[in-house]
């Protein structure tokens, strides 16, 4: 079963969906913990056929996945699909999906995170997954609002 975590953003959709297209810049806001650097391996730019590759440290864990964008309807639906890999564990799975709407003069953005591999794993690294999502989420919310 799928989390969700929302946030409100002052900002148009269409600016805050750019701002999740540009899978390579995540790192400029996902939470700082994690260590991420991101680089892209296919595709053109922003884009449903674009394919990164992402390293960095998960509950002080190295950890690397390989992205892809499962869903990019602009401005109100994008999706990435990270394959993740981390030394002496299975390979796991995670999407990233995010729904924006207008609302109150901006955009109210929720991001779900499901997992079709060991799912039970979403709630016992609940805490874990909540204070990454929302952190990363603030950072987006600080980038887009500023104009940055």
């Amino acid at each position: 079963m799928p989390v969700s975590f929302h946030i409100q953003i002052q900002a148009p959709p269409e600016k805050v969906f750019d701002a999740l297209a540009d899978v390579a810049g995540h790192p400029a806001w996902s939470n700082p913990k994690a260590e991420m650097k991101m680089s892209q391996t296919s595709g053109d730019g922003p884009g449903a056929q674009a394919r990164y590759h992402s390293v960095g440290v998960f509950v002080k864990k190295p950890v690397s996945a390989d992205i892809t964008v499962t869903d990019f309807r602009r401005p109100t639906s994008f999706a990435i699909r990270s394959d993740q890999h981390q030394q002496g564990k299975p390979d796991v799975w995670y999407e990233n999906r995010y729904s924006l709407k207008a609302a109150d003069g901006g955009t109210e953005l929720t991001k779900t995170v499901s997992t079709g591999t060991k799912a039970f794993l979403l709630y016992v690294a609940y805490p874990a997954v909540k204070a990454d999502a929302m952190t990363a989420l603030k950072n987006l919310k600080a980038k887009v609002e500023s104009g940055a």
